[in-house]
């Protein structure tokens, strides 16, 4: 009996955590009607500044200040929390939940779902005119199957780091031809190939090695660091 008690009331409670997961229409609906909604962007400053929902505050997921920073929030209005695709968001919820947070509503899929049905952003920098690669996991399956050095950059054009890393990756390109794969993957047309390989932070660079990704890089990343890997597995190559 005490079993099925409990049984039950888990149920209940995954039912209301799930409810409070929202997809994009659902999730700017209930802010629309939220009086005084606290809404939370918890990527870093970077993404933030490549754009956001409006009236959304900043506060960074990985920063070690961001429990701190819940503090200045009201706990008796509702919160609305979001990152790229979900992955932070959820785990930020988690701590808002934990720490007397009721009304928490994540948005399902993230920045990336929201900007996809194209709804309203706010500070989104000018779009820059290098085109970026939509890729899928069997196309690059199939680059991987012909390229021993790979490395893949997930960019987007509202991306303030990725503009920065432009040039970077240009050099790049130019310095290793024929050595080195370097492929730009739009972030935002190429969410199947975000999920399949757990990215959920941009700029996010994939340096892959004979079909196996041997780095990982997240931010901003300078030439220097990225010409030392690059040269380190020529030579191991």
């Amino acid at each position: 009996m005490k079993t099925a008690i409990l049984s039950l009331a888990l149920f209940f409670w995954l039912s209301a955590v799930s409810a409070q997961v929202l997809p994009a229409d659902a999730f700017d609906q209930q802010l629309r009607q939220t009086p005084i909604p606290q809404l939370l962007d918890v990527r870093t400053p970077g993404e933030f500044g490549g754009g956001h929902l409006p009236n959304a505050k900043n506060i960074d997921y990985r920063n070690a200040a961001f429990r701190d920073s819940l503090t200045r929030l009201d706990k008796n209005q509702p919160v609305f929390v979001y990152c790229l695709s979900g992955g932070r968001s959820a785990q930020a919820a988690d701590i808002l939940r934990k720490d007397g947070f009721s009304q928490v509503y994540e948005l399902q899929g993230g920045y990336l779902k929201w900007t996809g049905q194209q709804k309203p952003v706010e500070g989104v920098p000018a779009k820059s005119s290098v085109k970026a690669t939509a890729l899928t996991p069997n196309e690059l399956t199939k680059m991987l199957a012909a390229n021993q050095l790979v490395l893949v950059d997930f960019y987007a054009s509202w991306c303030a780091p990725c503009q920065k890393m432009l040039p970077i990756m240009a050099q790049l390109e130019t310095k290793y031809a024929g050595k080195v794969t370097i492929v730009k993957v739009d972030a935002d047309a190429s969410k199947e190939l975000m999920q399949a390989y757990q990215v959920d932070e941009i700029p996010t660079l994939l340096f892959i090695k004979k079909g196996s990704v041997a780095n990982r890089f997240i931010g901003f990343q300078t030439q220097e660091t990225l010409t030392s890997l690059l040269d380190e597995n020529l030579v191991q190559k």
